[in-house]
């Protein structure tokens, strides 16, 4: 039998086989495999197996047929041992060199498995060829002979079959059927005689349906630049144009015309005959600067979670053909398959939904900054609030450009910002209100003026928790290790994580109490239940998880508010970003300190940039912005800088902190993920991962600071236990040569049920 042989394997000295060159192609298996593998190819598949194609594979002990992506084909010295490629699984390509390249850079930085990084860059929809259809053509053949005999030929045929053979003579030689028939005015039965007498023959094709165009009508608005964003728009075309890699920091007051500019870069992309890609964070933003792009281009592609699986084929397809010139869409957005490829803009960077929760665990706009790196294009990062790495970044990498917007357009002024202290609030009032005295008065106000306002608190549900007054018990999700949280619409305590639903006992279940349940804390529920009774006659509406089941939901909700169909609308923070509504003049922040009470060292930049954008939203119309920020930490520096709008104050003073302390971004971390059913066996594989990595780095020479192991922020989830470890090293490179040892000596095969390595975490909960 055969033995597999992966790439770094040597052959035996004791057994030297015969050697000769060979076609072989190295494969990345789509498995939770790190290496590797040579397999020589068949000649019937020289011609055809190329680098980005799927190949059928024997593997194994038994050769099971497996699938894998062809990274490389080369003439290699091919040993009698090698087993050879089985067969084609895709037509042509999903996965062009560059696009390659960035899949292996993924599997090294992000610790994952190269097969299934690649695999995931290409929709399964595109995979299983959803959005195709099969194409019969006709194609034209030579009759029989010379000129006189083709005319004698001609002779036989009937004035049908003739115009048939003109049609095809004048389309090139080949139609589809269906066409033909119709331009011919035939049927198939004079196409099949024809065949018969060799005058065409019959081919059939697996083609791909272009997607739908929205029926959108062109609009150009009509409104003058101002010199910031004239100089923003020169220095990005500029760049653009040059075709070299930079990344463009577009630092922007909320509403400064960064969409504009964004319009600009990529009219000078498509200018220069390349595509462009726009990344947005949530199908929330997607529906709105959709719409924009498509009044102002010609052809849109869009990528987000919301699509069909025809829809995706079928967009991807159109792309990659280059039919359409322009991607706009979330996290998977970044590997559209764009074969001329001019420029890629992320817009809001510091949003946290970039960051993928599956495996390969991979930033997105780092994703985005690499694959302009290795297209050589420019990349463009657009926020209110650019993320902490962005911005260090800007002081110490010379690729990394400052473009700054200082004002709004038309020379709006910047919303009046009030800060409530909760805690003197409620002092001064007899009893429980979710809205201060002042953010009432100014709602009053806005129904009043017949305008809208925005109402934000990151809580969903009514009540954050159920809690007994007499034995201090808070009602826990059987399966994990966090508060239940009340929900007025289904009147059940639902788990936010497993999604465990309970009903809602009167009395505490303790042992020997009985005392009643009180439902304490807040969530997007009881603001609306409040406001429904302190403003009966205002039509308000909620946005958050339980509300929205499609990115439809959020388009015909988000349509009916821009049209003023109702008068406040309530969510959580996929309303602090991106939107832009003309009419809206106020915004009420319910609880700005949400975030802060997390033990996660980001907690204070989060509530710094939500608190800032969400202010953002109002005041972008004719009528003056008003805010109001209710909070029981006034005296915080995230909540005193975002009140005051001072993005630079709080960006240097954080960064201090972090350097002091140091955290990411002048240190690079990981977080590992151990859960299992039984604690002792997690806690046994957790202490002895962390000696095996300790032995390891210490040997190699590769310095980092190792954390824990101890309980995650959430001990137990969906009935298993928790322990993390942190791992933080002094740079990049140093993270990659540990990440490739513990990959290389298999150090994190370990006996719990699972596993997660978080590359550049985002979050520590």
């Amino acid at each position: 039998m055969t033995k597999l042989r992966d790439e770094r394997a040597t052959p035996s000295l004791l057994d030297v086989p015969e050697v000769r060159t060979a076609r072989v192609a190295r494969v990345a298996l789509l498995r939770p495999i790190d290496k590797t593998y040579n397999y020589i190819i068949p000649d019937e598949l020289a011609d055809s197996i190329q680098p980005g194609r799927r190949v059928t594979v024997p593997f194994g002990r038994n050769d099971k047929p497996s699938q894998a992506f062809c990274l490389s084909v080369s003439d290699e010295p091919w040993e009698s041992t090698l087993k050879p490629v089985l067969d084609l699984v895709d037509d042509e390509p999903l996965l062009n060199e560059k696009m390659l390249e960035l899949g292996r850079w993924m599997s090294r930085y992000y610790a994952a498995h190269l097969g299934r990084t690649l695999d995931l860059m290409v929709p399964a929809a595109t995979k299983r060829r959803a959005g195709r259809r099969k194409v019969k053509y006709a194609v034209l053949t030579n009759l029989p002979g010379r000129k006189e005999e083709q005319e004698k030929a001609d002779q036989k045929l009937t004035k049908k079959q003739n115009d048939v053979l003109n049609v095809l003579n004048n389309a090139n030689g080949r139609l589809a059927t269906a066409d033909l028939c119709r331009a011919a005015a035939c049927t198939d039965a004079v196409l099949k005689t024809l065949e018969k007498k060799g005058g065409l023959t019959f081919e059939t094709r697996l083609e791909t349906v272009d997607p739908v165009e929205p029926d959108v009508q062109r609009v150009e608005p009509k409104f003058e630049l101002n010199t910031d964003q004239k100089a923003a728009i020169d220095q990005i075309t500029r760049v653009v144009t040059n075709r070299a890699f930079s990344v463009q920091v577009l630092y922007g007051v909320t509403g400064s015309g960064k969409t504009e500019i964004y319009v600009h870069a990529i009219r000078r992309a498509l200018a220069e005959g390349r595509q462009a890609i726009m990344l947005v964070p949530e199908i929330a933003l997607t529906t709105q600067t959709i719409r924009r792009l498509q009044e102002r281009f010609e052809r849109v592609a869009t990528i987000h979670s919301g699509l069909t699986d025809v829809q995706r084929s079928r967009t991807w397809s159109a792309v990659a053909s280059g039919v359409i010139p322009v991607v706009i869409g979330t996290r998977s957005a970044v590997f559209a398959p764009c074969p001329n490829l001019g420029l890629i803009i992320v817009d809001e960077e510091a949003e946290p939904s970039y960051k993928s929760q599956a495996a390969p665990r991979y930033h997105t706009r780092d994703v985005a900054v690499k694959r302009g790196h290795l297209e050589n294009i420019p990349v463009v990062l657009g926020s209110a609030t650019p993320s902490l790495e962005t911005w260090n970044n800007l002081q110490n990498r010379k690729h990394y450009h400052l473009i700054r917007l200082p004002r709004r357009v038309r020379d709006l002024p910047m919303p009046m910002v009030h800060l409530v202290d909760m805690r003197m609030e409620h002092k001064a009032r007899r009893g429980v209100h979710l809205l201060s005295r002042a953010m009432e008065s100014h709602l009053e106000e806005v129904l009043q003026r017949d305008e809208q306002a925005v109402l934000l608190l990151n809580r969903r549900g009514f009540a954050s928790y159920l809690h007994c007054p007499r034995c201090q018990t808070v009602v826990v999700c059987p399966h994990c290790s966090v508060h239940m949280v009340f929900h007025a619409t289904t009147e059940l305590a639902h788990c936010h994580y497993c999604h465990a639903k309970l009903a809602v006992p009167n009395r505490c279940k303790s042992s020997g109490c009985g005392g009643t349940l009180v439902r304490f804390g807040m969530g997007t529920q009881r603001v609306e239940a409040e406001l429904r009774e302190k403003f009966p006659d205002a039509k308000l509406r909620r946005i958050d998880a339980d509300t929205m089941n499609s990115a439809s939901d959020y388009a015909d909700l988000l349509g009916a508010f821009e049209r003023k169909e109702f008068d406040f609308l309530i969510g959580t923070q996929m309303i602090a970003k991106g939107l832009d509504f003309p009419f809206v003049s106020f915004v009420g922040v319910i609880s700005a300190d949400t975030a802060l009470a997390l033990d996660d060292f980001r907690s204070e930049e989060r509530t710094f940039q939500l608190v800032l954008q969400v202010a953002g939203r109002s005041g972008r119309g004719e009528t003056s912005g008003h805010v109001v920020v209710q909070t029981f930490a006034s005296d915080t520096a995230p909540i005193r800088h975002a009140v005051e709008g001072d993005y630079e104050g709080f960006a240097k003073l954080e960064l201090n902190r972090r350097h002091e302390s140091r955290l990411p971004p002048y240190t690079r971390m990981v977080r590992i993920v151990l859960a299992d059913g039984r604690m002792s066996k997690l806690r046994t594989a957790a202490e002895s991962l962390v000696d095996k990595m300790q032995t390891l780095l210490s040997k190699r020479g590769l310095p980092a600071r190792i954390l824990g192991p101890y309980p995650a922020a959430i001990p137990r989830l969906r009935d298993r236990y928790r322990d993390e470890i942190l791992l933080i090293f002094d740079t990049g490179t140093t993270l990659i040569g540990a990440m490739d040892l513990f990959k290389d000596e298999g150090t994190l095969r370990v006996g719990v049920k699972s596993l997660i390595v978080d590359v550049d975490p985002v979050s520590l909960q």
